[in-house]
C-alpha cells in the first residue's frame, strides 16, 4: 500500500506544473552556473601556470644560498568548480621567508579580469543546489496534507486499512522519488559540462568527492521535504502553509547565514591587523638596532673602519650576494650571518606570537559562525560541500600549516649544512681567491688598480658563476589526496544533518497522529 500511494503521487507530480517548472529551472540555471565556474577555474589555472613558471625560473637562477627563498604557488582544485568555498577570497602564492612565519597566502585572488564586475557576485553549483532543491522540496511538500484534507481524499483514504504512519511514509517517498531524478539530472549535466572540457580532468579521488556530494544532496533534499511536511501538518489551509514555507525558506537560506556572520563578529572581537603590523614593525626595528650594534662589534673585531664592497647585491630577509670583495668584507659578512640569521629566526618566533593570536581570533570567529549557522540546513550542506571539495576554511588552514612545517624543514636544512656560518651562503667565489686589504693596498701602490688599465678578473663578476644545484634542497609538497580526510572532516556535519532529519521525521509523525482529517 505504501508503494502504491507513493507511485500515485509520483505520477501526479510528474504531470504537474511544479515539476515542469522545477526541471526547466535546473535546465537553465545549472549549465549557466557551471559554465561560469569552469571559466573561473580556467582563469585560475592560467594564473597558476604563469606564476609557477616565474617561480621556477627564479629558482633556477639562484646563485647563493641566501637567495633560497622558495615561492609556493597553490594549485586550484578542480572540485572548486562545484563548491568555491573561500578559495576566491584568498591569494594563491607566497615567498617563504626565514624572518616570518607564513600567515596567509598573498598573490592573485580569484577576481575577474574586470574588477568593476566584482560587485556582481556569482554563485557556484553547491549554492544553486542548496537554493533550488530546498525550494522545490518545500513547493512539493507544503500542501502535502492540507490539499488532501481540503479535497476530502484524506478522510477517504483512512476509511481503508492504511495507517497514518504508512500514509505519511508513502507521501514522503512520493516526493523523494519525484525530486531525486531532478537532482541526479543536475549532477549529470554539470559533470558532463566539466568532462567535455578538454582542459579539465578528474582523478578517482575527485570523482568520489562528487559522488559523496550527490549523496549528501539527497540527504539535504530529504530534510527540506520533512520541513515542508511539518509545516503542512501544522497548517489547516494550503494558503497558510505556502506563506509559512516561503518565510521559512527565506529565513533558513538567507537570514540565518547573515545573522551568524555578524553575530560571530560581535561575540568574538579581534583587533585590526594594523595593530599586529605595528607590533611587527617594533620587533623589526629592535632587530635592526641589534644588527647595527653587531655590525660595529664585528668591525672592531676585524680592525676595520668600514665595510667596502666591489660587487654586492642585497635585499630582504638576509639576501646577500657578492663577488670580488676583500677577505675582511667576506669575513665580516660570514660572522654577521652566523649571528644574524639565527637571531632572525628568533625574532620570527616573537612575531609569530602576535600573528598567531590574530589568526586564532579569525578561527574563533569562523568557528562561532559555523556553529550558529547550524540553525540552517543549507549552511550545514554548504559546509559539507566545501569540505568535500577541499575549499573550506579548515582545508585552507591545513594547507597553511603544511607550509609552516615546510619552513621548519628548510631551516633544518640550512642548519644541518651550517650554511649560515659559511661563505657559500652569500658568494660562490673560492675563499682562497679573496684578496686582503693589505694586498689591495700593495696593488694600488703598484698602479694595478688604475681605473684605465685594471682588468677585472672574471671570478669577480656574478655572471662568471652558474646557478646552484638545489636538487638536495627540500621541496614543498602536500600528501596525496584521498577522500577519507575530507569524509572524516565532514562526518560530524553529516551526522548533524541526519540527526536533524530524524528529529523532523519524529515531529511529523507526532503532529500527524493528531491531525484532523475532516
Amino acid at each position: 500500500m505504501i508503494w502504491l500511494i507513493a507511485k500515485k503521487d509520483f505520477i501526479l507530480n510528474l504531470t504537474s506544473s511544479r515539476f515542469v517548472i522545477g526541471f526547466l529551472l535546473c535546465l537553465v540555471i545549472i549549465p549557466f552556473t557551471m559554465v561560469v565556474s569552469v571559466d573561473g577555474y580556467e582563469n585560475q589555472m592560467r594564473v597558476y601556470e604563469v606564476d609557477r613558471a616565474e617561480a621556477q625560473k627564479k629558482w633556477q637562477e639562484i646563485k647563493v644560498y641566501s637567495a633560497v627563498r622558495p615561492e609556493i604557488v597553490k594549485e586550484p582544485g578542480a572540485l572548486g568548480i562545484f563548491s568555491r568555498g573561500i578559495e576566491n577570497n584568498m591569494g594563491n602564492s607566497l615567498i617563504l621567508r626565514l624572518g616570518e612565519y607564513p600567515l596567509l597566502l598573498t598573490g592573485h585572488a580569484g577576481t575577474r579580469d574586470n574588477p568593476l564586475l566584482d560587485a556582481f557576485f556569482s554563485i557556484d553549483f553547491s549554492s544553486v543546489i542548496a537554493i533550488l532543491m530546498s525550494l522545490l522540496a518545500l513547493v512539493f511538500s507544503f500542501d502535502l496534507f492540507t490539499s488532501e484534507r481540503e479535497e476530502g481524499t484524506m478522510k477517504l483514504v483512512f476509511t481503508t486499512r492504511v495507517s497514518r504512519s504508512a500514509f505519511l511514509i508513502a507521501k514522503f517517498l512520493g516526493i523523494v522519488i519525484t525530486l531525486v531524478p531532478i537532482l541526479l539530472f543536475s549532477f549529470i549535466l554539470s559533470t558532463l559540462i566539466v568532462v567535455l572540457n578538454p582542459s579539465i580532468t578528474f582523478t578517482s579521488v575527485e570523482w568520489i568527492g562528487i559522488i559523496l556530494l550527490f549523496l549528501v544532496s539527497i540527504l539535504y533534499l530529504m530534510v527540506f521535504i520533512l520541513i515542508g511536511m511539518t509545516i503542512s501538518a501544522l497548517s489547516k489551509k494550503s494558503s497558510t502553509a505556502i506563506v509559512v514555507s516561503l518565510l521559512s525558506w527565506v529565513w533558513l537560506l538567507f537570514l540565518v547565514p547573515d545573522i551568524a556572520y555578524y553575530s560571530s563578529q560581535s561575540v568574538s572581537k579581534i583587533s585590526p591587523y594594523d595593530n599586529v603590523l605595528y607590533s611587527l614593525d617594533e620587533l623589526d626595528r629592535e632587530f635592526a638596532k641589534k644588527t647595527e650594534e653587531k655590525w660595529d662589534e664585528i668591525q672592531t673585531q676585524l680592525g676595520i673602519d668600514g665595510v667596502g664592497h666591489w660587487n654586492w647585491n642585497g635585499g630582504a630577509d638576509g639576501y646577500d650576494e657578492m663577488y670580488g670583495c676583500v677577505w675582511e668584507t667576506n669575513e665580516f659578512h660570514r660572522r654577521l650571518n652566523t649571528w644574524r640569521e639565527p637571531m632572525r629566526l628568533t625574532y620570527a618566533d616573537k612575531k609569530w606570537a602576535f600573528q598567531k593570536e590574530w589568526l586564532d581570533g579569525l578561527q574563533q570567529q569562523e568557528h562561532i559562525r559555523q556553529v550558529m549557522s547550524w540553525l540552517s540546513p543549507s549552511e550545514i550542506f554548504q559546509q559539507i560541500a566545501s569540505t568535500l571539495c577541499r575549499t573550506s576554511p579548515a582545508s585552507y588552514l591545513r594547507y597553511m600549516q603544511r607550509i609552516r612545517e615546510y619552513r621548519e624543514t628548510l631551516i633544518a636544512y640550512f642548519q644541518g649544512k651550517k650554511l649560515f656560518e659559511s661563505f657559500a651562503y652569500f658568494t660562490q667565489q673560492d675563499p682562497k681567491s679573496f684578496l686582503t686589504i693589505a694586498k689591495t693596498q700593495e696593488m694600488e701602490a703598484a698602479g694595478v688598480f688604475d681605473t684605465e688599465n685594471f682588468k677585472v678578473p672574471p671570478h669577480w663578476e656574478g655572471s662568471y658563476y652558474s646557478p646552484l644545484n638545489l636538487d638536495d634542497v627540500p621541496k614543498f609538497g602536500i600528501p596525496k589526496q584521498n577522500h577519507s580526510e575530507a569524509l572524516n572532516a565532514s562526518f560530524g556535519l553529516v551526522v548533524g544533518l541526519i540527526a536533524l532529519g530524524t528529529a523532523l521525521f519524529l515531529v511529523v509523525i507526532s503532529v500527524f497522529r493528531k491531525y484532523d482529517v475532516r
